[in-house]
């Protein structure tokens, strides 16, 4: 299997980068190819940030310092912890970024603002975080691939690639790495290249669910079903409560020919999550055609997933 280079990788994108991050923290649609399954993306989120740091850094950083009159007596950061505490989360992330304003590079403070802005669905925010603490902790990759996550989700792939990249470089192991380089990809409709980085995401975690479930939606989606069987079948053993998973184990099973699989596992999709459309939509199709003549019927629905934290 080819490799990309991950040295020429980061120089290219260095340069400039390329266009466009379990059950969802957030959802995305990505564009299907003609013939095959429509897919999104699910699961698996200041002072001016001024120094350039990562290569491909935004031109115009988001603020992560807050702006403050408070003399440099006041522990914006003890405050913050202690509201965190108290459940107040909003206040919580505003002193920590207070905290920011006065040490731009305060690691706890980093960390407090990143976890505080993804949990209150400010992921803008949180990324630029989790990015700035990615430039102080300089050999640590985990928060680039949380920045890259969070970009993903908001559908900066350039973004994401780059971030992803530069974590592998200081991790080349890393599963979440491959992972998220592959997510990006399929976002692009760059199936090849998806294919490529889950496989090696596979290599390195043979029994991850989540990676076997997106590697199977890509080959579902290049239509190499019996590829995408294969892999959907174990990934369901690994995640059986994950209705997304038992929905593309599904598709899978309908384009073998098993319909009678096929149906269980759409019933199981939309009994474990009710809510969930493309197996309730799914389950009525294929019960459809099952009792009369449809005709041609649409392509059944799958589905990526953003895999764990």
């Amino acid at each position: 299997m080819h490799r990309p280079a991950l040295a020429a990788l980061c120089a290219a994108l260095a340069l400039g980068g390329c266009r466009q991050s379990n059950p969802p923290p957030a959802g995305q649609t990505a564009p299907s190819a003609p013939g095959s399954a429509a897919a999104s993306v699910a699961p698996a989120a200041p002072v001016a940030v001024v120094d350039a740091g990562l290569p491909g850094a935004a031109a115009t950083p988001l603020a992560l310092g807050l702006a403050h009159s408070h003399t440099g007596s006041v522990d914006h950061l003890g405050r913050a912890r202690t509201l965190a505490d108290s459940g107040d989360a909003v206040e919580a992330l505003a002193e920590a970024r207070r905290q920011l304003a006065d040490t731009p590079e305060d690691e706890e403070a980093l960390g407090m603002v990143a976890r505080g802005a993804r949990a209150l669905g400010q992921r803008a925010l949180a990324a630029a975080a989790f990015e700035k603490l990615g430039r102080v902790r300089e050999d640590d990759a985990v928060p680039l691939l949380q920045a890259a996550r969070l970009r993903l989700e908001l559908g900066d792939t350039d973004a994401a690639v780059r971030l992803a990249s530069l974590a592998l470089a200081r991790d080349e192991g890393n599963v979440d790495g491959h992972q998220l380089l592959g997510r990006a990809a399929l976002v692009r409709g760059e199936l090849r290249v998806a294919i490529d980085w889950l496989e090696q995401a596979r290599e390195l975690a043979p029994a991850h669910g989540w990676v076997l479930n997106n590697l199977g939606f890509a080959y579902l989606r290049a239509n190499e079903n019996g590829r995408a069987l294969e892999v959907l079948l174990r990934a369901a053993e690994l995640l059986p409560g994950a209705a997304l998973v038992q929905n593309n184990l599904g598709v899978a099973l309908e384009r073998a020919g098993r319909t009678d699989e096929a149906a269980a596992a759409f019933e199981r999709s939309a009994t474990l999550a009710p809510r969930y459309t493309r197996a309730q939509v799914n389950r009525a199709r294929l019960a459809a055609l099952r009792t009369v003549d449809a005709g041609s019927p649409p392509d059944p629905d799958a589905e990526e997933d953003g895999g764990s934290e």
